[in-house]
C-alpha cells in the first residue's frame, strides 16, 4: 500500500495515533502564522493563513475558529458566521464553540438555529447562563415572550449579571410590562453601578416610553463613567438624532471616530454630515477612508451617491459603476445603483438592480425595502406588501418598513393593523411624525375621537409648522362635523406647504359640497398653472369637473394625466368608470384593456374587464378574463364569485364553481352577494338545505333584493318546504315584480300552491 509523506512506516495502531496530529502540524503552522498576523492588526493577511490551514486540513476545528474570529474583524459576518457553524460541528462536545455560533446565528436573524445551538451548550452544561441566555433571546426573537422571560430569570438565578438584568428588562417592555421593565434595568444598575451598558439600556427603556428627559441624563451617566467608551458616545448620538436634535449630535460621533481604530466610525461619521446636508464635510471624510482597502468599496459607495445628490449624475454613475465592476460581491452598490435609476424614471431598471442585490445578498435588508418601494411607486401594492414583510422577517426592528406596512394598511381599509403598526413603529422611533400621523388617521378611521384627538394634540405641539399635521386637524375637524374649523385647518396647512395634496382635496370637496363650483375649480387651476403635469392634480381636476357636469372636460384632465404618465393606473380607471357611466362600454373595455398591459400581474383591470363583459352579455368572453385573473391571484374574491356564478346559471362544471365560490367566501365572508352565489351554486347541485342559512345571511344584509329572496324560495322548494318558499317568492315579487327571474318565480309559485 502507498502511504502517504505525512504517515510514518510504524505499527497500524500507532500510526492511526500519530497520523492526524502528523497532518494537522503544517495546519497549525498556518494557523500560527495567522495568529501573528493577527496580533499585528492585519486582519486581511490572518484570513490568507487561516485559510491555507483550512485547505490544509478542512477538518482541523481551531482553524476554523481562528478563520471565523479574523472573518469578524475584517467585518465579513457571513464569512465569520459559516466558519463558526462549520467549528461547532466539528466541535460538539464545546459548549463555547457552540455558543459563537449561535451568537452569529442570533446576529443574522437565524432564531431557530440559535436556540438549537444553545441547547446544545446547555445539554454539556445545564447551568451555563450564557447558553441559557442565549437561548431566553432566541425565543424572544421567535415570538416566544412567555418562555424567553422564563428562560432568562433562569439564567439570572445562576448569574445575577447586569447585562442579563438588562436583558430580562427588554423583554418584559416587549411583552409590555413596563413597571416590571424598569425594575429589572434599574436593578441591572444596583448589581454592577459602572456598567455603562445598563445604563445605556435603562437610557433606551426610557427614550421608548415617551420620558426623554431621563433618557437623557441616563445617556449622559453611561458617558460621564468613560467619555471615550465608543458605545456610549453612539448611543447618546443616536437618541439626539431620533430626538431630531442633529446639531448636538457631532461632538460624540467625532470622539468616536477620533478614539477608534475601526473605520466603520468615520463612515457614521459621513453619514452624519450627509444627513445634515454637510456633503462637502461627508466628502472629506470618505476621500481618506478610500484609502484603506477594507471599506474602499463603501466609502466610493457613498462618494457615488453624494455625487447624484449633488446633481453630479454622470460622476456619480461612474464610480458606483467602478464599484460594482471591482467589487462584484457588494450588493450595497447596486442598491445605490437602483435607486440612481428610480429618481431618472427607469422603475422596471431600478426593480431589477434592487433583486440583483437581494440574490447576491438574501440577507441585505437595503435590498428588500428598495424593491418594495419600487413596487409600491408601480402600484404594485400586494407586491409590495409582501416585499416590506420580507424586510421586517429580516430585521423584526425594521421601523421604517413598519411603517410602510401601516401605511398600506391604511389604504386597505385594514384600520387595526395600521394603528399596531404605527403604534410599534413609535416605540422605536418615538415622536416619528409619520407614524404619529398614521396612528391618528387609524383611530380616526376607527371612530376612536378621542386618542385620534390626543395624537392629533401631541404632532401638533410636536410640530406646529408642519402641514401634515395641520390637514390631519382638519380631518379630524370634518369628522367632528366642524365644517369651518376643518377649513381652517386645512388653509394653515396649504400655507405651511403649498405643495400637499390631502388638504387640496379636502378643500375641493367642501367647496363643491357648499356647490362653490367656480372656488372649487379656481383652486385646481392654481395649482394647475405650477406644476401642469401633476398627475394627482389632473385626477383632482377631472373628478371637480365631472362632479360639475362637464364630462367633456373631465375626459380632457384625465387624458392629460395619462401622457404625463402612462403608469397612473387611478387615470385609467377613471377614465373607465367615466365610459361606463356614459354606456361607452367598448372605449371603457379598451382602457382597461391597457391597464392590464401595463400591469400585467394586476387583478383589478382584468376583473373591472370581465364585468364590463359580462355588462355586455358577453359571457364567454367574461369568463376567459377571470380565469385568467384566477390564474395570477387563485384567491381574487370577486373574480372567483364571478365566475362561479356563469358555471352556476349555466349548470356547468358545478364542481368548480363549488371551489370558487367558497373560494369566494372565505376571502369575503360578510359579503352577501358572495354568499347569495355559494347558495346558488348549491341550489343547483340540488342541496337547498346548505342554501338556506346563506340566503337567510344575505337577506339580513339586503333585505330589499328580490333575487335572494327568490333564491330562498328556489331552496325551500328543494327541501319540500312549500309554505315558506311560497312565502319568499311573494316577496322577492312584492319588492319588485319585474325583477331578473321574475318569470321563473311566478312560474315556480303557481306549481306550490
Amino acid at each position: 500500500m502507498k502511504l502517504r509523506a505525512c504517515f510514518r512506516l510504524v505499527p497500524l495502531v500507532v500510526a492511526v495515533a500519530v497520523a492526524v496530529p502528523g497532518c494537522s502540524r503544517s495546519a497549525q503552522s498556518y494557523v500560527e502564522r495567522g495568529d501573528a498576523q493577527l496580533k499585528q492588526g492585519n486582519a486581511d493577511a490572518a484570513v490568507l493563513e487561516y485559510r491555507n490551514a483550512v485547505g490544509k486540513d478542512p477538518k482541523f476545528a481551531p482553524a476554523r475558529v481562528k478563520l471565523a474570529e479574523a472573518y469578524q474583524r475584517q467585518g465579513n459576518l457571513a464569512g465569520a458566521l459559516a466558519e463558526s457553524v462549520r467549528a461547532a460541528d466539528l466541535l460538539p462536545g464545546d459548549a463555547e464553540a457552540q455558543l459563537k455560533a449561535g451568537a452569529l446565528l442570533f446576529a443574522a436573524g437565524r432564531h431557530e438555529d440559535a436556540k438549537a445551538r444553545a441547547e446544545k451548550a446547555i445539554a454539556i452544561n445545564p447551568k451555563n447562563a450564557d447558553a441559557l441566555t442565549l437561548r431566553a433571546n432566541a425565543m424572544a426573537g421567535l415570538r416566544d415572550l412567555d418562555g424567553a422571560i422564563a428562560q432568562i430569570r433562569q439564567a439570572i438565578a445562576f448569574d445575577p449579571s447586569a447585562d442579563r438584568q438588562s436583558n430580562l428588562g427588554i423583554m418584559l417592555h416587549a411583552k409590555g410590562l413596563v413597571v416590571e421593565a424598569e425594575s429589572a434595568f434599574r436593578q441591572a444598575i444596583a448589581s454592577d453601578p459602572k456598567s455603562i451598558n445598563a445604563q445605556i439600556a435603562l437610557a433606551k427603556f426610557l427614550s421608548g416610553t415617551n420620558r426623554p428627559a431621563e433618557a437623557e441624563t441616563a445617556f449622559k451617566a453611561a458617558l460621564a463613567g468613560d467619555p471615550s467608551n465608543g458605545v456610549a458616545n453612539a448611543a447618546l448620538a443616536d437618541f439626539y438624532m431620533m430626538s431630531n436634535r442633529a446639531a448636538e449630535v457631532e461632538p460624540y460621533l467625532k470622539k468616536l471616530a477620533d478614539t477608534s481604530k475601526d473605520p466603520l466610525t468615520a463612515l457614521a461619521l459621513a453619514d452624519y454630515y450627509v444627513r445634515v446636508k454637510r456633503n462637502a464635510d461627508a466628502m472629506a471624510v470618505l476621500d481618506k477612508l478610500s484609502a484603506t482597502p477594507r471599506v474602499w468599496a463603501v466609502a466610493r459607495t457613498k462618494v457615488a451617491a453624494i455625487l447624484y445628490a449633488d446633481g453630479r449624475n454622470a460622476e456619480a454613475h461612474k464610480a458606483i459603476d467602478e464599484v460594482i465592476a471591482k467589487s462584484p460581491g457588494y450588493s450595497e452598490a447596486r442598491v445605490v445603483r437602483a435607486g440612481f435609476l428610480m429618481a431618472e424614471g427607469k422603475s422596471d431598471e431600478a426593480l431589477a438592480e434592487a433583486q440583483q442585490a437581494a440574490k447576491s445578498e438574501p440577507r441585505n435588508v437595503d435590498a428588500h425595502f428598495l424593491i418594495a418601494s419600487i413596487q409600491k411607486a408601480k402600484g404594485e401594492m400586494a407586491a409590495a406588501t409582501a416585499s416590506f414583510n420580507e424586510v421586517l422577517r429580516l430585521d423584526p426592528n425594521a421601523a421604517a418598513a413598519q411603517l410602510q406596512l401601516a401605511g398600506l394598511a391604511l389604504q386597505r381599509g385594514e384600520f387595526g393593523t395600521a394603528t399596531q403598526l404605527a403604534e410599534q413603529a413609535l416605540q422605536r422611533i418615538p415622536g416619528n411624525l409619520e407614524a404619529r400621523l398614521i396612528l391618528a388617521r387609524g383611530l380616526l378611521a376607527r371612530g376612536e375621537f378621542d386618542r385620534a384627538t390626543a395624537v392629533t394634540r401631541e404632532a401638533l405641539d410636536a410640530y406646529p409648522k408642519s402641514g401634515a399635521v395641520h390637514a390631519q386637524a382638519g380631518l379630524l375637524a370634518m369628522r367632528k362635523g366642524d365644517r369651518t374649523g376643518a377649513r381652517t385647518a386645512f388653509e394653515e396647512a396649504l400655507t405651511l406647504d403649498p405643495t400637499l395634496l390631502e388638504p387640496l382635496r379636502a378643500l375641493v370637496a367642501l367647496d363643491v359640497g357648499e356647490r362653490q363650483m367656480a372656488r372649487a375649480r379656481a383652486r385646481i387651476e392654481a395649482r394647475l398653472q405650477k406644476t401642469p403635469k401633476d398627475g394627482a392634480i389632473l385626477v383632482l381636476a377631472a373628478r371637480t369637473w365631472a362632479a360639475t357636469g362637464d364630462q367633456m372636460k373631465a375626459e380632457e384632465f384625465l387624458h392629460r394625466a395619462v401622457d404625463a404618465n402612462a403608469a397612473n393606473f387611478e387615470a385609467y380607471g377613471l377614465l373607465a368608470q367615466l365610459y361606463i357611466s356614459q354606456r361607452k362600454l367598448d372605449q371603457a373595455l379598451a382602457e382597461y384593456d391597457k391597464l392590464a398591459a401595463r400591469q400585467p400581474g394586476a387583478v383589478g383591470p382584468q376583473t373591472m374587464a370581465g364585468l364590463i363583459l359580462e355588462a355586455q352579455g358577453k359571457q364567454d368572453e367574461a369568463r376567459v378574463r377571470y380565469e385568467r385573473v384566477l390564474d395570477a391571484a387563485p384567491k381574487a374574491a370577486l373574480a372567483a364569485n364571478n365566475l362561479a356564478w356563469i358555471y352556476a346559471s349555466r349548470g356547468e362544471q358545478l364542481d368548480r364553481a363549488l371551489q370558487l365560490a367558497q373560494t369566494a367566501k372565505a376571502e369575503l365572508p360578510d359579503n352577501a352577494a358572495v354568499s347569495d352565489t355559494l347558495a346558488f351554486v348549491y341550489i343547483k347541485k340540488q342541496l337547498g338545505s346548505l342554501s338556506v342559512p346563506l340566503l337567510k345571511e344575505a337577506i339580513a344584509k339586503e333585505p330589499g333584493n328580490p333575487s335572494f329572496h327568490y333564491h330562498l324560495g328556489l331552496a325551500y322548494s328543494q327541501t319540500g318546504d312549500k309554505a315558506s318558499a311560497r312565502y319568499a317568492l311573494e316577496q322577492a315579487l312584492k319588492l319588485k315584480p319585474d325583477f331578473d327571474g321574475a318569470v321563473d318565480a311566478r312560474t315556480l309559485l303557481a306549481t306550490l300552491h
